[in-house]
């Protein structure tokens, strides 16, 4: 029986918005006569009220159940469809980032728990790539309709049609929470869980995940931007960036869960970081499209390798006696890395240049990817918990 099949259905109806609001979020924040920082202002209070809410989610899901979590999450969703279905200018952005913020703390939290509920060590990492999965098809079907809509010459408001069809989608994903999704609350532990917990890795992680989402939110906003102002300004091109990450994301997720699985997760985390720090410090030469469009698809893939391996430490290093409660720590410390990310890095855009905040993006992977050797360093031997 396959227990997240619901799952999945719920978040690829729930996910065809998610790459064409990330694509002109920035592009139509400076478009509307927002400055750089402004633009970092949107991803900033999206990660500051994740902070404030985001504990207090995971210990809400541990008490009343996964289900609650995961119907606020999607209606959320589906008012931040609407709102950008209704309005366009910067306080809408801004009101539309704070919700899209709750929608996703509900959301991806209870989600995370739901899967590590029905899943033991040896396919944790799988169930977590099969989610992404999912949600990239989603994600990839939602892209081409948004994109082709919107360079379309035959839409006068293509934003409306655009958002109306993303509502209609979301409105067949909360139907599936509704009546198809199952509870897992009640769900056993897995008994063959590592745990690190006595080794006093705990603080260590959250310590090393929250400095891991700065770096990441540090450069991540400033990709399209870089792109825009060095490269090409063409909004068509622009948008054919995501689509060949976007069509890895098809099928590549559950495969590299099923590696993180069989091998060491902490290791590929590591290798992982690592070459994503070699990447950026390349960004900063590249000058022609092609060549971009090549590094922005292998950081993709490097994020995809991560994502799965990543979900599935949470457990071992932070605990599975609450798992609402670990993903709930384990997202707050995103929230943190999340809020600081941006604001410094789009100051350091506007500051020092465009092209060095990559060196220091590049530079810190690599750093934090020896912190993680030598702090989460494991035992030769492992013992279980019975």
């Amino acid at each position: 029986m396959d227990r997240l099949y619901d799952l999945r259905r719920c978040l690829y109806y729930i996910s065809f918005s998610l790459s064409f609001i990330g694509f002109m979020l920035p592009i139509y924040a400076l478009d509307v006569g927002a400055s750089v920082m402004e633009v970092g202002m949107l991803y900033s209070v999206f990660s500051l009220i994740s902070i404030i809410i985001r504990p207090k989610v995971g210990n809400l899901l541990d008490r009343r159940g996964r289900k609650i979590g995961l119907f606020i999450g999607v209606v959320l969703y589906c008012l931040v469809n609407f709102l950008l279905l209704i309005g366009r200018d910067f306080k809408y952005l801004f009101l539309t980032r704070i919700f899209q913020s709750i929608g996703a703390s509900f959301l991806w939290i209870s989600v995370d728990t739901m899967v590590s509920d029905v899943s033991y060590a040896g396919n944790r990492s799988e169930n977590f790539g099969s989610i992404s999965q999912a949600i990239g098809r989603g994600d990839f079907i939602g892209c081409i309709i948004g994109l082709g809509i919107f360079f379309s010459k035959y839409f006068n408001e293509p934003f409306k049609v655009v958002f109306t069809l993303y509502f209609i989608f979301s409105l067949i994903a909360l139907y599936i929470c509704i009546f198809k999704i199952e509870e897992t609350l009640c769900y056993k532990r897995d008994i063959r869980t590592k745990s690190y917990i006595k080794e006093g890795k705990t603080t260590k992680f959250i310590l090393i995940a929250g400095f891991i989402f700065y770096i990441f939110s540090l450069v991540f906003p400033l990709y399209i931007i870089y792109l825009k102002e060095y490269i090409t300004g063409n909004l068509y091109l622009i948008g054919l960036v995501f689509l060949p990450g976007e069509a890895f994301q098809l099928f590549l997720p559950r495969r590299f869960g099923i590696l993180a699985d069989k091998y060491d997760r902490r290791k590929i985390v590591i290798l992982g970081l690592f070459f994503l720090g070699v990447l950026q410090l390349f960004v900063p030469f590249i000058k022609d499209y092609f060549e971009f469009l090549i590094i922005y698809t292998l950081v993709s893939l490097i994020f995809m390798l991560i994502d799965p391996a990543a979900s599935g430490l949470v457990i071992e290093y932070i605990g599975d006696g609450k798992r609402g409660e670990s993903y709930g720590l384990y997202s707050l410390a995103g929230g943190v890395g999340g809020t600081l990310g941006p604001l410094a890095g789009t100051y350091y855009y506007e500051h020092i240049g465009g092209e060095t905040i990559f060196i220091i993006g590049g530079i810190l992977l690599i750093f934090v990817s020896g912190i993680i050797n030598y702090s989460l360093r494991k035992k030769q031997s492992v013992k279980y918990k019975f």
